[in-house]
């Protein structure tokens, strides 16, 4: 789909942003873009994760980023020149330290940066920090029932093989309307290849 190939450049520019800041790249590789219903979504995780309600300016709604603590620690880790390890179960309630969460700031920010570059061939796209918790619960960007449209990136530290996983969840009524200026962008792109692939979002 057109969000595959957003998601393709976006790959690229997050590992050379993050081997910047912490000194190490971490494989990143996306899984297949998936449109599920956002209570099942929020089944599949875990608390405490870094949960980051998200804007996307000039898009509709909120979206959402959710960093797993393993890319947290392992971030962390190497960040100081460690080995980048990873960590076992955490309890739910457990908040993110200030060290923590200057990292996951730091996780974001190239986050954004990286995600506006993948979408400027598209359009300009401004990213907004709207508010932070441990519990998706608690981020309301849709209702249970609604579509969202989920991808996620594995990350794995080379040194320790560290892994964990970030989420970026957008909710599929806020892609609606971006469906035909997608498919416009890649009919003028004029490979049959990027046409199929449009018509997939």
């Amino acid at each position: 789909s057109s969000i595959d190939m957003i998601n393709e450049r976006f790959i690229r520019m997050f590992r050379l942003g993050l081997l910047e800041v912490l000194r190490t790249t971490p494989r990143v590789n996306p899984s297949r873009v998936q449109i599920i219903k956002f209570g099942d979504y929020l089944k599949m995780l875990k608390p405490p994760l870094a949960v980051n309600t998200i804007r996307l300016h000039p898009l509709r709604g909120f979206s959402v980023i959710i960093i797993d603590p393993n890319v947290v620690f392992s971030s962390l880790d190497s960040f100081f020149g460690g080995f980048g390890k990873g960590v076992g179960d955490l309890p739910s309630g457990r908040l993110f330290t200030p060290t923590e969460t200057r990292i996951i700031k730091i996780i974001l920010d190239v986050f954004f940066r990286s995600l506006t570059e993948a979408w400027a061939p598209l359009m300009p796209l401004e990213c907004e920090h709207i508010s932070s918790e441990i519990n998706p619960q608690f981020a309301q960007i849709a209702d249970e029932n609604d579509l969202v449209v989920l991808s996620r990136f594995e990350a794995e530290a080379t040194a320790s093989g560290g892994r964990g996983f970030i989420d970026l969840v957008y909710p599929y009524a806020t892609l609606k309307p971006m469906r035909d200026l997608l498919r416009n962008r890649v009919q003028a792109d004029g490979s049959v290849h990027a046409r199929a692939a449009s018509e997939a979002l």
